[in-house]
């Protein structure tokens, strides 16, 4: 809304490629500097369901036991490293994997607030999906049919899950970019390469948390060491910004 606000610093959680070639003006920056935010990779696209459940799912590994105590971490469908394989080059060529790798929680099993008596969510983390999409195609049009392929690989492992399904949310890589700022549906805001992690994150001469412009951190997974729960970006990025209040007090 226009409003103006002055702080000593800021720390930026977005995307470098967002925060640097959207937020910022581009003559504030170097060009060299510039050059290398627009060469930034952001493709790790991935693709996310919140369902409501009216039960919860029963996998065919468990063999009849249906203690939720199973289900209260993370449920991953890969059984194999071909299997990540095969998904990854079914995103190279074809815009998603036809049998995704998915990783479900359950946290109605720790927390029965989110949920009715007897009635679950789930969250659904899915690879590999190209965020761009090939001949002209949007995943507008298209993240529906992946939502009910991604629905099905789940019940393959646990059979009744998809008539256990009253509702769902669908954020395709897209819906990510749009809603989240996540640049390509990239959640680590880069890409985990070599050439964009350690002292070329985000760029050489700026991985210590620090950018161009004085007063501005990086604080989110475009910082060392990128994405993930580890919370090492932010408390480096405090450090660098307290160390640098110092200083100016001292001058």
């Amino acid at each position: 809304d226009g409003t103006l606000i002055r702080a000593r610093a800021v720390a930026s959680n977005v995307n470098p490629k967002l925060l640097f070639l959207e937020m910022v003006e581009r003559g504030a920056l170097d060009p060299e500097f510039v050059a290398d935010m627009e060469g930034w990779r952001c493709r790790s696209g991935t693709f996310r369901m919140n369902v409501a459940l009216s039960e919860l799912p029963r996998f065919s590994s468990l063999k009849g036991d249906d203690d939720p105590e199973f289900l209260n971490g993370t449920v991953d469908i890969a059984p194999s490293l071909g299997y990540l394989e095969r998904a990854y080059d079914d995103a190279k060529t074809g815009g998603w994997a036809r049998e995704p790798v998915v990783s479900m929680c359950l946290p109605s099993t720790l927390d029965d607030s989110l949920a009715p008596a007897g009635r679950h969510v789930a969250s659904l983390f899915c690879q590999h999906f190209h965020p761009i999409l090939s001949n002209g195609r949007s995943w507008d049009d298209e993240k529906e049919a992946v939502a009910d392929l991604v629905i099905d690989t789940v019940t393959r492992y646990a059979p009744n899950f998809k008539a256990a399904v009253l509702g769902r949310q669908i954020k395709s890589p897209l819906d990510l970019e749009r809603d989240l700022g996540l640049v390509g549906g990239d959640i680590f805001h880069g890409a985990l390469h070599l050439d964009q992690i350690y002292s070329l994150r985000p760029a050489a001469g700026f991985a210590d948390y620090r950018s161009p412009i004085e007063g501005l951190y990086l604080c989110g997974s475009g910082a060392h060491p990128g994405g993930g729960v580890s919370g090492l970006p932010g408390r480096n990025a405090a450090k660098a910004i307290a160390k640098d209040l110092r200083r100016r007090r001292r001058v």
